[in-house]
């Protein structure tokens, strides 16, 4: 995937009067992991289980653009490693005030505000993640809820012992289908250097669908 995870993202807008420019802030230069401890390596928090893991948090039902109810799964992705993970979610995310601090710094030169917008996650929280999907094993994974050819990444850190939730379309499980969520750690600058952690139809908990 391209560029996955862009370290900022810069949108400027003008206005005959005002100039205002928006900075997504990149997230390993405003926490305090040691970014250099990092690329020694990650420890496992519990070593029972895999250093990031997905598991079944619930589900509800929302009503889409058309008004038609639409079945959510959420599930909850684990970060159960030392090290901060990043994953890939939209821009829409920026006007939660719940998981970004805004800091508005006019300029000296009255005309441009500079707007950052800092990420403060929580340490358990909901937030829309990109996924992938595989309809089968002999096929391919393919994008589900973002665009491949896209130009902007947004990622959102997740750190050591946190979690959290995002909701996927119950058609793609209904389907079998299975779920691969990218993500990296912060230390990792490259796209090259993504991993995926898989949830499979058969990690809902027993009886969960029947026939």
């Amino acid at each position: 995937m391209n560029n996955l995870l862009s370290q900022f993202l810069k949108l400027y807008k003008f206005t005959p009067t005002l100039c205002v420019l928006i900075v997504l802030i990149a997230t390993q230069n405003y926490f305090g992991q040691d970014s250099s401890q990092n690329q020694t390596g990650c420890t496992y928090l519990a070593k029972e289980k895999p250093s990031v893991f997905i598991s079944y948090a619930g589900e509800r039902t929302e009503q889409n653009e058309k008004g038609q109810n639409v079945r959510q799964i959420l599930l909850r992705l684990h970060n159960n490693s030392s090290c901060k993970i990043i994953v890939e979610t939209n821009s829409e995310t920026t006007g939660d005030e719940s998981l970004y601090k805004k800091e508005v710094t006019p300029q000296a030169d009255g005309v441009t505000i500079i707007i950052k917008y800092i990420p403060t996650p929580p340490k358990d929280f909901e937030i829309p993640v990109s996924y992938d999907i595989q309809e089968s094993k002999n096929k391919a994974w393919k994008a589900a809820n973002y665009w491949e050819d896209r130009h902007l990444v947004f990622g959102y850190p997740i750190f050591s012992g946190y979690s959290a939730i995002f909701p996927v379309n119950e058609k793609h499980f209904r389907k079998r289908f299975s779920i691969s969520v990218p993500f990296t750690y912060d230390w990792e600058h490259s796209s090259e250097l993504v991993s995926h952690r898989v949830f499979y139809f058969y990690d809902f908990p027993q009886g969960f669908y029947k026939g």
